[in-house]
């Protein structure tokens, strides 16, 4: 039986390339973030300042639309390699990478202004007055209420005010 014999600095090589191989090994892979084709449809948001709308799943095709609101939420209706195809609150549907999209979840104030509340009941105590187009992050949905944190505050919207959740 032969032994093998490193040297230090061999060994120090090898000890880098295996924690390397572990690290991506262990990692989840991007598209974990952003859903697997059958988790489809299912709402994002924009991870970037900019994020280009093109009319096809790649970067050969046009820009359609430039979003330029990161947390803005998008509903993802089909996958294609690394491109989602979203559509977002106003109807508008394109392709984007998925490098840009974020798997957290926010909301899209929409309609009038509304009340944030302190619990999810009409009379419960007022927080925020809230416009529309604000975006919030969304926690979680219970009935016709949903709640979100906005401005430093967690308090309940109705759902019907909101863009980008599930319908219940």
């Amino acid at each position: 039986m032969t032994r093998l014999r490193l040297s230090p600095a061999r060994l120090c090589r090898a000890a880098v390339l295996l924690a390397l191989v572990l690290a991506f090994a262990t990692s989840a892979p991007a598209e974990e973030e952003t859903g697997r084709a059958d988790d489809l449809p299912r709402f994002l948001s924009l991870k970037s300042h900019l994020v280009n709308l093109r009319v096809g799943p790649g970067r050969r095709f046009p820009i359609d639309w430039v979003y330029k609101r990161p947390g803005l939420p998008v509903l993802a209706v089909e996958r294609h390699d690394q491109w989602r195809r979203v559509r977002d609150h106003e109807g508008t549907r394109g392709w984007v990478h998925q490098s840009l999209l974020s798997a957290r979840r926010t909301v899209l104030t929409v309609g009038g202004v509304h009340t944030m509340r302190r619990r999810p009941a009409p009379d419960a105590a007022a927080l925020l007055r809230v416009e529309p187009g604000v975006v919030a992050a969304f926690l979680e949905c219970e009935g016709d209420w949903c709640r979100v944190s906005l401005a430093d505050e967690t308090g309940w919207l109705p759902r019907d005010a909101l863009w980008g959740t599930a319908p219940p």
